[in-house]
């Protein structure tokens, strides 16, 4: 039996799994937060989730909003009270139809803005302004350990999501790429060398790095780079993914990764 005091188990997610994950919260209307390091396809598994869903896709940036953007802007109306505007990036509540909203980089807000969103987040509404029933909420952003700009995310806001944990897994990424035309060279490089697909230190100084996103866009430079002085290939390659990652070569004595 292992130690109790030691044993850890791994709870995070493949992309395939979380996509499933989120889903089920996102119809139980259940706030989830997704965590992962940067650049590994959090926001990109939001829209497809709701896009399998038939859920309009919004797409709230909160390091962006001030906390008096949530209530929205007061004003009189005919009996003299004061009223507030709700914000037109959020569903009207009196409208039909679904959506999903993500409030993303959410540990990257200030302070002031993730306590704003307590009452949102729990009891659906703010202030005057009420989410409408098709409407489901949940959050992305980087871990603290990731070295972005993150605020520890208060206890009362952390307690009202479900916390899933994103793994890069190249199996699950060439199984996605091959059906979303990543270069064919892509996704052999990876699946040969799938411990580069992500490789990131937040000590290092580099600042690029091999992730998902950024394995994207070599794709596209391949797909795009007909007649390129092979010099300026590489100097793309090295911008895009970092120079460690542009000078390796594929292992051909190592089995290729199996597709799904």
């Amino acid at each position: 039996m292992p130690d109790p005091d030691t044993f850890s188990a791994d709870y995070s997610l493949r992309p395939g799994e979380l996509a499933d994950t989120l889903a089920l919260l996102v119809e139980a209307r259940q706030p989830a937060i997704v965590w992962g390091p940067p650049g590994c396809a959090k926001s990109q598994i939001a829209q497809q989730v709701a896009a399998d869903a038939g859920r309009e896709y919004i797409d709230v940036r909160a390091l962006l909003l001030d906390p008096v953007d949530l209530r929205g802007i007061p004003w009189r109306d005919g009996h003299d009270r004061t009223r507030w505007a709700p914000p037109a990036f959020l569903p009207p509540s009196d409208a039909d139809g679904r959506w999903l909203v993500n409030l993303e980089e959410l540990p990257s807000a200030v302070p002031m803005v993730q306590a704003a969103l307590y009452q949102l987040v729990l009891d659906r509404r703010c202030g005057e302004y009420e989410l409408p029933d098709g409407a489901a909420l949940i959050a992305c952003g980087n871990r603290e350990t990731d070295r972005g700009v993150v605020h520890r995310m208060p206890t009362p806001l952390a307690s009202r999501f479900v916390h899933l944990e994103i793994r890069v897994d190249a199996p699950d990424w060439c199984a996605w790429g091959a059906g979303n035309g990543i270069a064919p060279e892509v996704l052999f490089f990876v699946q040969m060398r799938p411990e580069l697909l992500h490789d990131f230190d937040p000590r290092s100084a580099e600042k690029a790095f091999p992730c998902p996103r950024t394995w994207e866009f070599v794709s596209n430079i391949v797909h795009r780079r007909n007649g390129l002085d092979p010099a300026a290939e590489r100097a793309l390659f090295r911008g895009a993914v970092g120079e460690a990652a542009a000078r390796a070569q594929p292992d051909r004595e190592r089995p290729a990764t199996q597709t799904r």
